[in-house]
Formats: structure tokens, C-alpha cells, sequence
């Protein structure tokens, strides 16, 4: 039975590693401080001055930021380590709030939003540390209950903000949150410091290829390239309509910040309370059928969000993302959900596996890097439904190619032992 026990025996399994406690506890501070005044991060952005047009242009220049920051981060992960790409991305991604909080026009914040996607160097070396902590056979479970710890805070994150931005206004209430980001990036930093110890063993793990980082990208197996481009994909999609969201929410719906918030915390509610059972029905049946259901359903909800016109229409199509968001096949920016995630890791060699990471995020930066500004025209000069149309169609080719092209995971292991396998990975390559 996929109930309350299995999730907390899940968690209770990775506060026992040392790693993923520490990981889990700062990624956890991250969310509850940022995720208070990122929903509104759009309207911020509008209130210094930014049309919603101007808005994709600054969104696009954080796309290309990505691209800069996020394969490098994955070879310097792969070369130097897990631990040290974290504290580096770590310090980066500490200034940016700096630079929002000083802002007094919107291209002022442009500083800011390129120091937050330096932090993205150290997403591989995060999601290959998670991988390296688990056994293969139960990295869809140890993701998604990594997922549903650290995304706890955001149940009342949304309508707290919400709440806030209502009392305080956009500029005033997002400074003073800021501030509490800008202490937690610096908490966070100090434990990771501490306490975070290396997963990468070079003599037990050595490089495939010593011909240089895009050389040893000629051997990866197909299913990285099939999750390279389906990942490119899917990031377009989410980066057309993702930041424009709360603006048609509440520009065009006419819904307060504190709905939009109540809104948010539904969703968070439903994705927390789905997610690490999802992880142990996957690890149990295949990450396949999952991640389509995820993907579909993800879809379905932005198609719908084009008819909404009243808080309880967006309620109701807002908690059909909530429940695509805990079965973890969706990607809503580079990171993806947990059975993504760990769909990633189990094809990925294990010496390359940073590098699969960054490059799976780069490809899909450079792909959709248009998105946000083409989604801004869309909506100020043709209609602000496209920019989720468009949305709907792209995830839905992602998903045809998923259907098309990735094969049935396949039970199989070492010792008698039974490991989840992607057809394509190269056998005996898995820690």
C-alpha cells in the first residue's frame, strides 16, 4: 500500500546518509525563503518598469545565461567533484538577491538573473550526488522523496507570499523577502561547507574518454540523446508560458495575489502528497508509464488554463499540474521531476553523469533560449492564450517521442538484487 508509512520510511532512509540530510535540509531553507516571492518574481520585474514583452527579453537573457553556466558545470563536476562544484554554485547563487534588492529599474535586475543561473553549475554535481547516495533499484523512490521534503515549504510559501504581496505591494513585500534569501543562500553555504563530503571516486569510476569533454559525448548511449532532445523540447514549452503564468492569473482572470497564492498552495499540496509514492509505484512498475501520465496531464492542465475564467476554473486546472507534478515526469525547467531525474541518472555512465546532466540542461537552454521572449510578444501583441497553445503543443511532441522511443524499463540486476535498467545504457555501469 502506497500510503503515509512507505513515505516516511522513504525519507527516513535518506536522512540516514550524511549527503542527502544536509542536501535535503539547505534545498529545503532555499525553497521556503524563495519560493515566497518567486511566483510574483514576474510582477516584480513589470513594477520596475518591464512590459510583459520587455519581461521575455530579460527571461531570455537568463535562458542564455543558462546556456554559459550549465554543461561547464557539468564537466567541472565529472573533473573536479561533486562537493566543490556545489560550494562554488553556491556562493554565486548567494549574490543574486543583492542585485534585485537594490534594483530600482528592471534592467538593474539583469545582474541578479545572470548570478542566478551561475548557480545552476552546480545542479549536476546536486542531482549526480543524490544518484551516487542511492542504490539503482531505488533511485526513483530516493528522488521523489528528496523532491517531496524539499518541496514542503511551498504548500504555504504561495499563499503566504500571496499574502504579502497584498499587504506590503510587489516591491516592498519581495525586498523584505529577499533579505531572508539572502541569509538563507549564506546558511546554506556555511552547512554544505561543512558537512557535504565527495562521491566521486576517479580510480572506481574513470573517464570513458580522455579525448576531452565533447569528444567523450560521441559514446553516450541513445537513450541520452533521446532525453536530450525531448528534455529541449519540454523546456521550451515551459519557458513560453511558465513566467507570463501568474500575469494572465492575474491581469486576465482578475484574481488577487493571495487567490494566486491559495491557488499554489493546492498545487503544492497535491504534488508533496503524490510524489514519493509515485517514486515507489515507479520503482515497483517502470518509470515509463509514469512520466507519460505525468507529461499528459501537465499538458492537458495548460490547455485548460487558456479556458479559465474564474477562480474556481483555475483551481480546478491549476490541481491537474499539482497531480502531474507529484507523479514526476514533468519538466518544469532544467531540473525536471524525480522520475526525470532519475530516468537521467540510471542512463547516464557514472563518470559522465554530471556531464549528461549539463549537457541535457544546455541543449534544452540553447533550444528554448527564443522561448520567453517569443511568449512575451505572443502575449502583448496577439493573444495572451498562445503563449500556452504553443505550450501544449510542444509538451505534446516531447511526449510523442517518448512514447515512440523509449524503451520498457527492464528488471534485471547484480547479486540477485533487482535494479531498474534503461534500454541503451551500457551494462555494469551503474555505482
Amino acid at each position: 500500500m502506497l500510503g503515509l508509512k512507505p513515505t516516511l520510511d522513504s525519507i527516513r532512509d535518506l536522512v540516514r546518509n550524511r549527503n542527502l540530510a544536509v542536501l535535503m535540509a539547505t534545498q529545503t531553507l532555499f525553497m521556503f525563503t524563495a519560493f515566497l516571492w518567486w511566483p510574483y518574481r514576474s510582477l516584480f520585474i513589470m513594477e520596475l518598469g518591464a512590459s510583459v514583452e520587455t519581461l521575455g527579453l530579460v527571461l531570455t537573457v537568463e535562458t542564455i545565461a543558462n546556456i554559459l553556466f550549465q554543461y561547464p558545470g557539468g564537466v567541472l563536476t565529472d573533473r573536479w567533484g561533486r562537493r566543490k562544484m556545489l560550494l562554488i554554485a553556491g556562493a554565486l547563487r548567494a549574490l543574486s538577491p543583492l542585485f534585485y534588492l537594490l534594483a530600482t529599474n528592471w534592467l538593474q535586475v539583469i545582474p541578479g538573473v545572470i548570478l542566478a543561473s551561475a548557480g545552476m553549475l552546480g545542479l549536476p554535481a546536486n542531482n549526480a550526488l543524490i544518484a551516487e547516495s542511492l542504490p539503482p533499484e531505488k533511485r526513483g523512490t530516493g528522488f521523489s522523496a528528496y523532491r517531496t521534503v524539499t518541496s514542503t515549504p511551498t504548500i504555504v510559501t504561495a499563499l503566504l507570499g500571496g499574502v504579502v504581496m497584498d499587504r506590503l505591494g510587489v516591491l516592498r513585500g519581495c525586498r523584505l523577502i529577499l533579505l531572508g534569501s539572502l541569509a538563507a543562500a549564506i546558511l546554506s553555504l556555511a552547512l554544505r561547507w561543512l558537512y557535504i563530503t565527495e562521491t566521486l571516486d576517479p580510480q572506481t569510476h574513470p573517464s570513458q574518454s580522455h579525448a576531452g569533454p565533447l569528444s567523450a559525448l560521441k559514446g553516450l548511449p541513445k537513450t541520452v540523446w533521446l532525453l536530450v532532445a525531448v528534455g529541449a523540447i519540454s523546456m521550451s514549452a515551459t519557458r513560453v508560458m511558465m513566467s507570463f503564468m501568474v500575469v494572465y492569473g492575474v491581469e486576465v482572470v482578475g484574481l488577487t495575489k493571495t487567490q494566486w497564492g491559495l491557488i499554489g498552495t493546492v498545487v503544492s499540496l497535491l504534488t508533496t502528497a503524490i510524489t514519493t509514492p509515485a517514486g515507489i509505484l515507479a520503482d515497483k512498475m517502470g518509470k515509463k508509464p509514469l512520466i507519460l501520465a505525468s507529461r499528459i496531464l501537465g499538458s492537458t492542465s495548460i490547455l485548460l488554463y487558456t479556458v479559465s475564467n474564474s477562480f474556481t476554473h483555475m483551481l480546478l486546472v491549476r490541481g491537474l499540474t499539482g497531480i502531474a507534478g507529484g507523479l514526476g515526469g514533468a519538466m518544469w525547467g532544467p531540473m525536471g521531476g524525480p522520475l526525470w531525474q532519475a530516468l537521467v541518472a540510471d542512463a547516464s555512465p557514472p563518470r559522465e553523469r554530471g556531464k549528461v546532466m549539463g549537457l541535457i540542461g544546455t541543449v534544452g537552454s540553447l533550444v528554448s533560449s527564443p522561448a520567453s521572449w517569443l511568449g512575451g510578444y505572443m502575449f502583448d501583441n496577439v493573444s495572451p492564450k498562445l503563449p500556452f497553445q504553443t505550450s501544449f503543443a510542444l509538451d505534446m511532441l516531447g511526449t510523442a517521442l517518448l512514447l515512440a522511443y523509449l524503451k520498457p524499463q527492464q528488471q534485471g540486476g547484480r547479486g540477485g538484487h533487482p535494479t531498474q535498467a534503461i534500454h541503451g545504457a551500457p551494462s555494469g555501469k551503474n555505482p
